[in-house]
């Protein structure tokens, strides 16, 4: 019962999302280009995600909260951009507020809690929807009423606004607005709001690490997926960001979509434990490629710098010859970088095959049979650490 729910919720979570791509496409917004069409999918794309994947943990675990709080951004966010659309697009201004525009407008102003005080509970709960202890319940108690002031400002607050990119566009009075003094609102996020929120982001971390340094081995596994996604997802924020003169706007919202979609996806894997002892080479395997091809681009710049200083700055042979050197470089380079890390990152993969490669040596000349299988005993006692070993061997 409670996975038709919560599905047919995901379901109609959908209708705001197809309605903000659609108003997207229709006004040119996103252009025509396929990077820019890709653009615009990729934010479809991570919406759905986080609806999705929320969906699929209430209906395997519904008492945990975590995929309720997965789904509150993938939900909120569409909305809100949906009923801003649907407000830029009044023309003239209006003069009052209605039921619908109000309700628009109260939405839009406070929304954005929906999207960052979801994340403090996550971390503070994560992975199993409880606190550490009861002595972390005092965060969520702080998170509740941070939320429930900002609703009452916006509720109360005179007059209702349309702000759009930090700019004011119009404005209407609130019929049951009463708080119009704007330098004691403005004062009171300046003294109060803004410390609170830091102690909450502190706190909300502090639990996450705690968590990870006292949980258990499962534990500790189930933390890396969601750790490992919001790294990567740091390293494209801060790509497109520092390289935005050689990344086109359309590409850079396709990429950062993309691994934004990423997070719900590492969180509902690791939730869900499902192929959950593969972080370690995904990390491995991420952190390795991302070293050869830093390298690599470090070391075409520089040959194509050198070779240009010999012929001219744009000779084609020291593009040719630069390009080739990475290429004989490549597969060299990605072995020795690979290997580094498996030690630092995947130490159980590097150690066993370790372990492997000796016992594959030894069995060169090796003519004993009993000593073939004692050393093969050794050789999975020491990798995958059993309870017990059992070899069959069939009698000629």
């Amino acid at each position: 019962m409670v996975s038709r729910v919560v599905f047919l919720v995901a379901g109609l979570a959908l209708v705001p999302i197809v309605g903000v791509v659609w108003s997207a496409a229709s006004r040119g917004e996103f252009g025509s280009t396929l990077t820019n069409v890709l653009a615009l999918t990729s934010y479809a794309v991570a919406m759905v995600a986080f609806v999705l994947s929320g969906a699929l943990i209430v209906s395997r675990q519904p008492r945990n909260v975590i995929g309720w709080l997965l789904m509150i951004p993938g939900l909120s966010l569409p909305i809100s951009e949906l009923a801003t659309q649907w407000l830029v697009a009044i023309d003239p201004p209006p003069q009052s507020a209605d039921l619908w525009l109000w309700l628009a407008l109260w939405f839009i102003s406070w929304s954005w809690v929906l999207l960052i005080f979801p994340l403090f509970h996550l971390l503070l709960t994560f992975p199993n929807g409880r606190f550490l202890s009861t002595r972390w319940r005092w965060v969520g108690w702080l998170e509740g009423a941070m939320v429930a002031t900002m609703v009452g400002l916006a509720t109360f607050g005179d007059p209702l606004t349309l702000d759009v990119e930090e700019e004011t566009l119009w404005t209407v009075p609130n019929p049951i607005g009463f708080l119009t003094n704007s330098q004691f609102i403005e004062s009171f996020f300046g003294v109060v709001w803004t410390p609170l929120l830091l102690l909450v982001t502190v706190a909300s971390v502090a639990a996450f690490v705690v968590r990870f340094r006292t949980g258990s081995y499962e534990e500790r596994h189930q933390l890396k997926w969601p750790l490992g996604a919001v790294a990567l997802f740091g390293v494209v924020y801060g790509s497109t960001a520092l390289a935005s003169t050689f990344t086109t706007g359309g590409l850079g919202d396709l990429v950062f979509g993309l691994s934004l979609a990423g997070l719900p996806v590492a969180v509902a894997v690791a939730v869900l434990r499902y192929r959950l002892y593969e972080i370690d080479r995904i990390i491995s395997r991420t952190v390795g490629y991302l070293l050869v091809v830093g390298l690599l681009g470090a070391l075409f710049f520089g040959a194509v710098t050198a070779l240009g200083s010999v012929f001219s700055a744009e000779s084609p042979l020291a593009v040719a010859g630069s390009t080739l050197a990475v290429a004989a470089l490549f597969n060299p380079l990605r072995r020795r970088v690979q290997e580094w890390v498996d030690r630092r990152f995947n130490r159980a993969r590097y150690d066993a095959q370790r372990v492997m490669e000796r016992f594959a040596g030894s069995l060169q000349g090796q003519l004993d049979h009993d000593g073939v299988v004692d050393g093969w005993v050794g050789v999975v006692a020491e990798t995958m650490q059993p309870a017990s070993v059992a070899v069959w061997v069939r009698e000629e």
